[in-house]
């Protein structure tokens, strides 16, 4: 079905074609109600081809506008053109509208096959509060990609084959050097049950990175056993099964309290395989030279404004880097899944390696020239020094250790302590997702988990606040009708499909926060003044429960896409 504003325009074309103006007009909504619902400026454009005053040739365009939708038009100002709409002709247009909610975006917006590359979590390494912004923009992106009808699937994409995972089986190795997995001489099976904990790992990991900073000898260690486990040593691969296995498992239960779930497990390690023949293709083709021991490609153009370094494929030492890894994810996401769109949400810190990335990709022809290669980087959530966001003794902080920090505030918040951990990770995901993706943040735990306010909690509030009055009211019967109805608030839930296909163009899971709060303010004040429960008049008793059913069903959709759970009650 037609938007309103699509609907506007075409009538407003009309008329403004009957009246001598050849242009398709513009509507948009009107931001001030008492002058009108929707709004049109092409008479400030025309009045530049034209060259008469834009107020005369607003004039002449509403002159030759007539339909039964249009309430009343007018024109205002220098040349603004605004409309109210017909309340019966509303009546009938919401309720097709919430109807077909589910298609309205999708019908707009070409299918592609999308891979969303979102979470950055490394193996053995705990998941601290610099993963949560990645976390949680990457899985709204995601839910948004695949509701407007993208076959969308989420990768984790695992740091599981650096230099960190020679380090942590140095420590092990130190720590159990008894553990058949070093012993070269060893024939048969390995043991199933894995050697280490995750306890261990959190442990065994600082301590040996740390090492490594302050001593060379450890730290040729670390690549030694680096380069053994990328070029075949069975008892290392081995073992490293065991420190990936036992990361995921418990990855997976973080993100499974933050509301995120990845489609696929991947990591570096699944193209272990295709990394010779990525170097031999560039070798081969002689696109690749050596500089200073490693091997890399040229990426800068002529018309370049700034110096961009070479893209390097191989280290001096033969084990490859994270370059080369991804420039294989890459390949694989294109020929394996039949990706036409990746879109990689990371710290804006990354920009420049993925901007090489991408024109390496398409400059040597290894993935098509039209595959939309897209960055999506995020800022850093800082604490209110202004500087990201630490512990209390300035280390970096666990994001379970956030997660409880948040849920304590919200305890305290809170009259329902069954339901103070929703309440907290909304408080967590709305904060983080209600900020422009670009930008920082000051994070602030007492304010995002307030009931009052742009906060999770309040718009979790205002959705069981609007479900509570339906339960009461329980099952009635009646005729809808827009005119017991607020004509904002119906107008505003139109607006939902506009926003969730802006959300997507954008990739802004914070345009959807501002479309939510305002729709939930927008009910509440509504209700404050309105007693739904105790109308005495059916037809109005009935419509008003039609309006809060459309906005439970709309602030549900929207939370679900921001991957915010829901409440019946609180």
């Amino acid at each position: 079905m037609k938007f309103i504003t699509e609907i506007l325009s075409d009538i407003l074309t009309k008329g403004a074609k009957l009246a001598g103006y050849d242009k398709k007009l513009t509507i948009t909504t009107c931001d001030l109600q008492e002058l009108g619902d929707y709004q049109c400026t092409d008479a400030m454009s025309l009045a530049k081809v034209y060259h008469k005053s834009p107020a005369i040739i607003a004039k002449d365009i509403i002159s030759q506008t007539q339909d039964k939708i249009i309430k009343a038009i007018n024109v205002a100002g220098a040349g603004y053109i605004n409309i109210k709409i017909d309340e019966d002709f509303l009546t009938n247009y919401i309720v097709e509208y919430v109807n077909n909610l589910d298609n309205l975006a999708s019908s707009r917006i070409s299918p592609k096959n999308t891979i969303i590359d979102y979470g950055g979590a490394n193996v053995a390494k705990p998941l601290h509060v610099g993963h949560l912004r990645s976390a949680n923009i990457g899985e709204s992106i995601k839910r948004i990609c695949k509701y407007v009808g993208n076959n969308t699937l989420g990768d984790v994409h695992l740091g599981d084959w650096g230099l960190q995972m020679g380090m942590v089986i140095l420590g092990i190795k130190r720590e159990k050097p008894e553990l058949v997995y070093f012993d070269e001489n060893f024939v048969g099976e390995y043991p199933k049950d894995s050697p280490v904990t995750i306890s261990d790992l959190e442990r065994i990991y600082p301590s040996i990175s740390k090492e490594t900073k302050e001593n060379e000898k450890t730290l040729k260690e670390a690549k030694d056993i680096t380069y053994a486990l990328q070029h075949g040593n069975k008892g290392y691969f081995a073992l490293w099964k065991h420190i990936v296995d036992t990361s995921i498992k418990d990855l997976k239960i973080n993100y499974d309290t933050l509301n995120v779930h990845f489609d696929l497990w991947l990591g570096e390690s699944d193209t272990r395989g295709d990394y010779d023949n990525v170097i031999n293709y560039f070798v081969k083709n002689n696109y690749a030279y050596e500089s200073e021991g490693a091997l890399v490609v040229d990426v800068k153009e002529e018309n370049d404004s700034k110096e961009i370094p070479p893209f390097m494929l191989k280290k001096s030492d033969g084990s490859v880097l994270y370059s080369t890894t991804d420039l294989a994810t890459l390949i694989e996401r294109y020929k394996k899944y039949k990706a036409e769109k990746v879109v990689y949400v990371v710290d804006n810190r990354q920009e420049l390696h993925f901007a090489s990335l991408f024109r390496v990709a398409k400059k040597y022809n290894l993935v098509p020239k039209n595959m939309e290669l897209v960055f999506a980087g995020f800022g850093t959530m800082n604490g209110k020094d202004g500087k990201p966001y630490k512990t209390r003794d300035g280390g970096v902080m666990k994001l379970k250790n956030l997660i409880e920090e948040v849920k304590n505030s919200a305890k305290e918040k809170s009259n329902e302590n069954n339901t103070s951990e929703v309440v907290a990770i909304s408080a967590l995901k709305f904060a983080d997702l209600s900020i422009m993706r670009t930008k920082d943040y000051i994070f602030d735990p007492e304010k995002f988990c307030a009931f009052e306010g742009k906060t999770g909690p309040y718009l979790l509030y205002s959705l069981t606040r609007a479900k509570s009055i339906l339960k009461k009211v329980g099952e009635i019967s009646g005729k809808f009708n827009a005119n017991f109805c607020d004509k904002k608030i119906l107008l505003s839930l139109t607006n939902f499909a506009n926003t969730i296909i802006s959300a997507y163009e954008n990739l802004a899971p914070n345009e959807l926060c501002d479309y939510a709060y305002k729709l939930a303010n927008d009910f509440n004040s509504f209700y404050a003044k309105t007693s739904i429960i105790n109308e005495k008049d059916m037809d109005k008793k009935y419509s008003l429960c039609m309006q809060t059913k459309f906005v439970v069903t709309i602030l549900e959709k929207i939370l679900n896409l921001l991957a915010i759970e829901t409440l019946d009650k609180m």
